[in-house]
């Protein structure tokens, strides 16, 4: 449909056309920037007939709410949250932006303990609070992944506390708590260029997961995404945070290659069968040992669909063999994702499926390192260093598997 097609569409008087409604908002975006108003908010500004024509389409743009935090974005949640039609669209709040950005032009205090005081007190995060729980129903995702530009990383001084990601969690969590809030995404990871210590258990709040009404709130979790650096203190509250999502349907974990790591996958393999949703585990840069990897498997085998391992350090493929000629006992297992697997052999390369007859090998995605993202670890650049596959032949993709990694072991 060309411009000069729908421009006449939009007229006052004549009811909101169908074939018009009906266009991906990225189309809409595209008409809107060739007419004389440059985008769509400017259109819905021209006339009645465009506002009504646009509403669907302007209430789409905010399925994912990006905030800073700052007095200006939590008046326009609040501003949009009036709205009938877009509030119902919002079901994302993204925290995306630089710390130095973070809760600008607001009056924060902190507890001699390290966290937020009285944040629910303040009048803005009281309203912020009220619109989730009574007009925001279905915006129950929350998303932490501060960046931070090279300027302001060099440019930035610690002599007291600023406002960062810790204290955006730590008023999520006293809003769960306070309303029991449904929360069915948490996402708290670093983003890009982001170096900062994040999940601070000092700037988090104390005796969280003791707590009721917090508790009802999280057992409603379903997909749950850390990356952190695992540390002696917040040890125990990453642990908290997992088990008791009793709905978990989705666990992504990247904690850094430390020992504390493997200490701390050791200790969630035993709990696992607390976890008895949970649908797919990706462990991601990490270190884990083989045997908790199977602990892992086990305690989930009924209702497990997807594993994600990458950029896993101490495996050797054991766990693969006992998934292969277990894997009559997971019956709803469709989809094995590997990459950069490191044991004690060096790294697992799946090169050998290149040379299968096309049948098997046609049955995987296959990923080399041709654009050099790896540190020089000797590895040829053309071998395949992971490979994936979804589908129900998932006992023949195992078995490939399983004679790919025996032919690279038998290499070493």
């Amino acid at each position: 449909m060309g411009l000069a097609s729908v421009t006449p569409l939009i007229r006052p008087g004549k009811r909101e056309p169908a074939c018009l409604l009906g266009l991906p908002l990225e189309t809409i975006e595209l008409i809107c920037s060739e007419l004389p108003t440059c985008d769509l908010a400017a259109v819905r500004g021209t006339c009645r007939a465009a506002y009504h024509c646009t509403n669907l389409c302007f209430a789409q743009r905010y399925t994912e709410y990006h905030s800073d935090f700052s007095q200006r974005s939590l008046n326009h949640l609040h501003a949009l949250s009036q709205n009938s039609l877009v509030r119902s669209h919002i079901r994302h709040l993204v925290v995306l932006s630089p710390e130095p950005q973070l809760g600008q032009h607001i009056d924060w205090e902190w507890t001699a303990s390290g966290h937020l005081r009285n944040p629910l007190g303040m009048p803005l995060i009281r309203r912020l609070l009220q619109d989730l729980t009574d007009r925001l129903v279905n915006c129950r995702s929350f998303i932490l992944s501060p960046i931070v530009s090279e300027h302001e990383a060099k440019s930035r001084v610690d002599e007291e506390p600023t406002f960062n990601p810790d204290d955006v969690a730590c008023i999520l969590f006293d809003m769960i708590a306070e309303a029991a809030l449904p929360v069915k995404l948490f996402w708290y990871g670093k983003g890009m260029n982001y170096t900062s210590q994040v999940m601070d258990i000092a700037r988090l709040p104390k005796s969280l997961f003791r707590n009721v009404s917090f508790q009802s709130g999280w057992s409603s979790l379903e997909n749950l995404h850390l990356e952190q650096e695992v540390t002696p203190q917040n040890y125990t509250f990453l642990l908290d945070m997992i088990l008791g999502a009793a709905a978990l349907r989705k666990l992504h974990l990247s904690l850094g290659h430390t020992d504390l790591a493997v200490e701390f996958f050791a200790q969630l393999s035993r709990c696992v069968n607390a976890l008895g949703q949970l649908e797919r585990i990706a462990i991601w840069g990490t270190s884990i040992r083989t045997d908790d990897v199977i602990r892992l498997l086990s305690g989930t085998r009924t209702s497990l669909q997807k594993l994600s391992l990458r950029g896993v350090t101490g495996l050797d493929p054991q766990w693969l063999v006992y998934l292969n000629q277990n894997r009559s006992r997971f019956p709803r297992f469709t989809t094995i994702d590997l990459s950069m697997i490191q044991g004690p052999g060096g790294m697992l390369r799946f090169t050998p499926v290149q040379n299968l007859p096309q049948q098997q090998k046609g049955m995987f995605e296959l990923e080399n390192d041709v654009h050099g993202q790896l540190p020089d670890t000797g590895v040829d650049p053309t071998g395949i260093i992971g490979v994936t596959y979804t589908g129900p032949k998932i006992g023949m993709a195992l078995d490939v598997l399983v004679q790919a990694c025996n032919g690279f072991m038998r290499g070493h």
